[in-house]
């Protein structure tokens, strides 16, 4: 997932990760619904986010809605999520989702795409990091470590004001996912991918093609703190041979048709 540089919704993010030092170590899920949907609202008044008519909207959230699906009824009695699918107007090649379900894909991202099994790749991971709850486990672990308050006494030393700067620093940064996290959501895009009845080679695609685009010395922000392309690579392509399932052929976006 990208850093978001939006002030107001790393705020927003930040507030519920100090809240939830003060109550748990780990924010619950009612938390990271809130604050999921709280970001997300603020991001569609600060970006340029495409209407519902758009193509690539439509799509995107019918395969959404088709991902959900796929998600057992055990797990959305404990985690009721809600999802929402945009798409923002923006060169930058990036997706990410916010905890709690609201996912956004940049058009920068979409225009590097060819097949729709690419695009389901990538939105089973995005939503993958959201059914872990990877933000909430990286608040948590923050917390253990006491950097929430700690690096504001010591940076600022101006009570409650510097804590609350530091933690914005902090918390934008939580948005950053660390490789295990990034390993386990491709683990969830490759199930989702499968679950869905598409390609998995679609998402190793996406890896070849960053890996083409790091080469060229233009790295995405969305694979900054990601594993090793090849790795990733390596491990999908086990874990298709694993499961002795013959896939279909990969569908071309209708926009390029």
């Amino acid at each position: 997932m990208r850093r978001i540089r939006n002030f107001a919704v790393a705020t927003t993010l930040v507030g519920a990760a100090t809240m939830a030092q003060a109550q748990s170590l780990k924010p619950d899920f009612k938390t990271q619904l809130k604050l999921g949907k709280e970001a997300a609202a603020e991001l569609r008044t600060k970006e340029k986010v495409l209407p519902g008519t758009d193509t690539r909207v439509k799509l995107l959230r019918s395969l959404g809605e088709k991902l959900i699906r796929t998600i057992p009824d055990a797990e959305w009695k404990s985690r009721p999520y809600e999802f929402s699918f945009d798409v923002i107007e923006s060169k930058e090649v990036n997706a990410f989702c916010l905890p709690g379900g609201p996912v956004f894909f940049y058009t920068g991202l979409l225009d590097k795409m060819s097949t729709v099994d690419q695009l389901v790749g990538v939105l089973g991971h995005e939503v993958g990091h959201a059914r872990m709850e990877h933000w909430a486990r990286q608040v948590e672990d923050s917390n253990k470590k006491g950097l929430l308050f700690g690096i504001a006494s010591e940076i600022f030393n101006i009570g409650k004001t510097g804590q609350d700067l530091a933690s914005l620093a902090l918390g934008v940064d939580q948005l950053k996912y660390g490789r295990k996290n990034e390993n386990q959501a491709d683990v969830e895009g490759f199930n989702s991918v499968v679950a869905m009845g598409y390609n998995p080679q679609g998402m190793v695609d996406v890896f070849r093609m960053f890996e083409a685009m790091k080469k060229g010395n233009n790295s995405p922000e969305w694979l900054s703190s990601h594993p090793d392309d090849k790795k990733r690579i390596q491990r999908l392509e086990d874990m298709t041979k694993k499961s002795k399932r013959t896939f279909p052929a990969q569908q071309r976006l209708p926009w390029l048709k």
